[in-house]
């Protein structure tokens, strides 16, 4: 009965981490996609800015910029949990995609995030932090 008792509070502690977490709870090797919002100020009929992907099978990460606003998309990647976190910019304009190829340990985490920016000189310098996704959530 004990025992019992153990795995319903272990569980019960976990669903409340990944809860408190605010990242999805999936790191189960599946393909995610990350949106960052459109700049409505500039572009006011669109609704996504750019993307960023993880083609979690060979550890693609690609980052799309969807619309003419001026704007770069930036896709940022945590590799492992918080501190670990990666910065790709695609810089191009409209309708290009810039393709990292990673090399990840199978079973680690990976959570992404695509945002908005304005190129400032240093990796997070620029970056429109009210412009970006939520973190999407996966294992390599």
């Amino acid at each position: 009965m004990r025992l019992v008792a153990r795995s319903a509070l272990a569980g019960t502690a976990a669903l409340l981490l990944a809860l408190a977490s605010g990242t999805s709870a999936h790191a189960d090797g599946t393909d995610r996609t990350a949106y960052a919002p459109a700049d409505y100020d500039v572009t006011p009929k669109e609704y996504w800015g750019g993307k960023a992907h993880i083609k979690t099978h060979g550890e693609i990460f690609t980052i799309t910029d969807l619309v003419k606003d001026g704007h770069s998309t930036i896709g940022i990647i945590s590799i492992g949990g918080e501190g670990n976190e990666y910065y790709y910019w695609n810089r191009n304009g409209v309708g290009t995609t810039r393709t990292v190829n990673l090399s990840v340990k199978e079973g680690t985490p990976l959570s992404i995030k695509a945002c908005l920016g304005d190129w400032k000189g240093t990796v997070t310098g620029g970056i429109r932090w009210d412009k970006c996704s939520s973190w999407e959530t996966t294992g390599a």
